[in-house]
């Protein structure tokens, strides 16, 4: 594949009369490749801008999106995605047979530091998920929803002019059932088993 040229002349100066370089800077860089732009870092940094440029393409025709409106659910799918990302990333790293190798000064394989970044968002969304106490807020919600239908079921009955043992009876069997149910994974919320 050829040299890709941007639209931005070199930055540098020829040595021979002190005048701008009339070339084209590399891609994503400010320098030519005779004042630079072939050193490693400096390929590096013209890499990242192309691609952080690459990417506000992307995102500025994104126009069709769908607002969150459950952001406890989306928040669980995208730890799920950063996780199986971490998983394929482990298993790249797995295969590699040197971490770092040499240029002209050792630098680390980029996949290592693909998979520590992934790494540390996979903690951080995590550590998010964690902080919302979700186990525990479905049980407040869950003994929330029992004493409103108990209160419901206690008020019924005693509008319907049953006797106290039949009541009482009815009480116990609903608290069985609901009992019985918690027990069943099937019932709970997807994402919650």
């Amino acid at each position: 594949m050829g040299r890709v040229y941007q639209s931005v002349k070199c930055t540098g100066t020829r040595s021979t009369d002190g005048q701008p370089c009339r070339a084209w800077a590399i891609d994503g860089g400010t320098v030519c490749v005779a004042h630079g732009g072939a050193a490693p870092q400096v390929k590096a940094k013209a890499a990242t801008r192309v691609a952080e440029r690459k990417t506000e393409a992307i995102l500025a025709r994104i126009t069709d999106y769908e607002p969150i409106t459950d952001p406890v659910s989306e928040l669980e799918r995208l730890a799920g995605r950063v996780v199986r990302w971490l998983d394929v990333l482990e298993g790249i790293v797995a295969d590699l047979h040197r971490l770092r190798y040499t240029t002209q000064a050792e630098q680390i394989d980029g996949r290592i530091i693909v998979f520590e970044r992934a790494m540390d968002r996979a903690g951080k969304i995590l550590t998010d998920l964690a902080r919302l106490n979700l186990d525990e807020r479905a049980v407040k919600l869950q003994e929330t929803q029992v004493a409103i239908l108990a209160g419901a079921l206690a008020e019924a009955l005693s509008e319907a002019g049953l006797p106290q043992e039949a009541r009482q009876a009815i009480t116990v069997r609903v608290a069985e059932l609901v009992a019985a149910a918690e027990d069943q994974p099937a019932l709970m919320p997807a994402g919650r088993r």
